[in-house]
């Protein structure tokens, strides 16, 4: 009787005890960790948007060969699921909620019987680097959440900071080239991201700041490829004459196209080191940095429908408005691959 009577005692000093810590923790939990990555922020932003990256680079992904991920929702950005199954992690789905170009991207995280939570990551580019911070803040209930929350701080420290160690090291093996003279700097970021037709990742990237020789032409889809052709072989010309500098991947800048008519009006320009003059109809102009969504095809020229669709969707889910008419980069040269699957379009729309 007198051991049940001490135990009974011991028990409630312990359970006060509890209390009594819970009451002088902090009523907000925060956790946060940073890295300093040596890319533009396009890179680091990009490889958290699209959550099938996130295998390469994940805290959780590494040392757990039971891991099996699925995906459902857009590729990339609000609205991206991504639900996992483990069993050293169990099972349980993160979902982009928001998602704003190159400032921060925002999770909920589903843990099933553990409850959700929420957290971001914020970017901060200077020069071309960029600051990525991975934050959680929590407002944890009194008491059991408040101890619980204390006890795993150090924890979550340690895996955020290894999730972003590994993130500096994936987006830093990307190569990275200041191409003044290509559209895209970040085209690299690009190769492998067309998931599917049926549901294609997105890129958010930006122009460079480029001059392009250029000629405004318009014509129906039937007499595309030939204008285009002449177009470029005049271009070509004029660059070997005039340009004494490198010159970028042939671009097709859009400026109007009516579905009914199949009718088009657009500029076939190709990017050059210099402002020169304007010979007969071809004119030199720069092509101001801006940001883009982008999504590369593969394939013929004709195929392309499902990425200018999924990108005017992105658009619409992430709020985002279109400035300038759509932009096409031909990254290959059809005269030297011949076989039209391996020809590869960066097709991009222009955003604020």
């Amino acid at each position: 009787m007198k051991f049940l009577k001490i135990t009974g005692i011991i028990l409630f000093v312990l359970v006060a005890l509890f209390f009594i810590v819970a009451a002088f923790l902090p009523k907000e939990f925060h956790v946060e960790q940073s890295v300093v990555i040596d890319r533009p922020v396009e890179y680091p932003f990009n490889m958290v948007n699209t959550l099938s990256n996130w295998e390469k680079w994940s805290p959780f992904s590494q040392n757990d060969s039971t891991l099996v991920n699925s995906f459902t929702g857009p590729a990339s950005g609000t609205g991206s699921v991504m639900s996992w199954n483990s069993k050293k992690q169990g099972t349980g789905s993160m979902k982009i909620t928001e998602s704003i170009p190159f400032s921060k991207i925002i999770f909920e995280l589903d843990f099933g019987d553990q409850g959700n939570s929420s957290a971001y990551l914020k970017f901060e580019e200077k020069g071309n680097k960029t600051t990525v911070s991975w934050i959680m803040d929590a407002k944890p209930a009194y008491p059991v959440e408040r101890v619980v929350y204390a006890l795993m701080k150090s924890s979550m420290k340690a895996v955020f900071d290894k999730g972003l160690q590994k993130l500096k090291s994936v987006c830093e093996n990307i190569p990275f080239e200041t191409g003044k003279h290509d559209i895209l700097s970040s085209l690299k970021l690009l190769e492998g991201s067309n998931t599917s037709e049926n549901n294609p990742a997105l890129y958010v990237l930006r122009l460079n700041d480029v001059y392009v020789a250029a000629i405004k032409d318009s014509c129906t889809t039937k007499d595309m490829a030939q204008a285009m052709k002449k177009d470029y072989g005049l271009l070509m010309k004029y660059i070997m004459k005039n340009q004494q500098g490198e010159f970028g991947k042939p671009v097709t800048i859009w400026h109007k196209y009516d579905e009914k008519t199949t009718f088009g009006v657009f500029e076939a320009a190709i990017p050059v080191s210099e402002k020169t003059e304007s010979v007969n109809n071809i004119y030199v102009r720069k092509l101001n940095s801006n940001k883009v969504v982008a999504g590369i095809h593969y394939g013929s020229y004709e195929k392309t429908a499902y990425m200018y669709e999924a990108i005017m969707k992105y658009l619409k889910d992430n709020k985002l408005e279109e400035t300038e008419g759509p932009i096409e980069v031909y990254v290959n040269d059809p005269s030297t691959e011949p076989d039209p699957e391996k020809w590869e379009t960066v097709i991009m729309f222009q955003v604020k």
